[in-house]
């Protein structure tokens, strides 16, 4: 891990801060956004020069980073299971070009890395990424402070949305107007309680809540955080910690791994061609699935059958993230059950 933690040092935050800026879709503020498969095969590393060695280590570097990203694992660039795709880096790049402060840029092949992760038993995290949305304080003065918002510049936030962009974890921030109107200041956010900022957060479109308390606005300041999603709630302190443990969690929980396995669902409420072709667009669109085909249909219920790495329950936790499909009561078969929701 060590050269992904030197990346986040305060002489090498800059570039990082250019790929999170690049890759505006991973640290979008208040934006509407998605992830695509192309932004978490895209990276940016230094390089030493323009010699083939040079390059090659380059490339190396960047399929390190993608692949922190891309199995959820902060220890996959040190994974000896994963160094033939490092060694090979080259042959994944589709797209190379040089940028400011001797930084390179990279894009690699991903549907190519994703064959070979799932072909090798490997865990794959795709697309499918809660947006967290962050509620951090930092205090200025004995008993004064501010709410960090989506328009600050300060080095404590540089360093979480650049941490952010290398996880791909997409992140919500509070504009000034969010703050206002919703009326709360430093003392307001300080003094409430991670179910009630937790509460607001998911109106203003977070599906997991960050909750941070900071002694000030560098990167060396010391962060106590809240994590909130759907029913867990954990706690954990370090500046870039908020950001790796969400990260980490959940990678545990949407990262599908093992062989594909047919699985049966039913959707309800599909009234006509738009709208079935809306839900058969979806469900080919997430990652861990591999092909999507009807069994039935009747009325306005659908059957699909689909190829699911991960499993039934990796299936429910992954279509519960943005409400399209909501879960109902399954049937007597104890098939998965959803309601299309328009």
């Amino acid at each position: 891990m060590s050269q992904y933690i030197s990346v986040l040092s305060l002489r090498n935050l800059r570039p990082v801060v250019f790929l999170c800026l690049s890759m505006a879709v991973l640290c979008p503020g208040n934006m509407a956004f998605a992830l695509t498969r192309a932004q978490l095969y895209q990276a940016m590393v230094s390089v030493a020069d323009r010699t083939e060695a040079a390059q090659a280590a380059a490339f190396q570097a960047a399929m390190k980073i993608v692949l922190v990203r891309v199995t959820g694992r902060r220890s996959a660039e040190d994974d000896p299971a994963l160094a033939p795709l490092v060694g090979n880096a080259r042959r994944y790049v589709q797209q190379y070009r040089g940028a400011a402060d001797s930084q390179e840029w990279v894009s690699f092949d991903g549907p190519a890395i994703e064959r070979w992760l799932t072909q090798n038993g490997q865990p794959l995290w795709g697309h499918e990424r809660p947006a967290t949305f962050v509620w951090l304080t930092a205090q200025t003065g004995p008993a004064s402070g501010s709410v960090i918002t989506a328009d600050d510049t300060t080095e404590l936030k540089a360093a979480i949305d650049a941490s952010a962009a290398l996880r791909g974890l997409p992140l919500l921030w509070p504009s000034v107007a969010d703050v206002q109107r919703n009326h709360l200041d430093y003392a307001g956010v300080s003094g409430a309680s991670p179910s009630t900022l937790a509460d607001i957060g998911r109106r203003l479109g977070g599906e997991g809540i960050l909750v941070g308390r900071a002694s000030g606005t560098a990167m060396s300041a010391n962060v106590r955080w809240t994590h909130l999603f759907q029913d867990r709630s954990s706690e954990f302190s370090g500046a870039l910690e908020g950001v790796n443990r969400t990260a980490d969690l959940y990678a545990g929980l949407f990262a599908a791994s093992g062989n594909l396995v047919p699985i049966d669902i039913e959707v309800t409420g599909v009234g006509d061609l738009r709208e079935y072709a809306t839900v058969q667009t979806y469900l080919e669109s997430l990652t861990f699935i591999s092909h999507v085909s009807v069994v039935a249909l009747t009325g306005d219920t659908i059957r699909f059958r689909l190829g699911v790495r991960g499993g039934a329950e990796s299936l429910q936790r992954t279509l519960s993230l943005n409400g399209r499909l909501q879960s109902i009561a399954a049937g007597d078969t104890g098939m998965l059950r959803f309601q299309l929701r328009r």
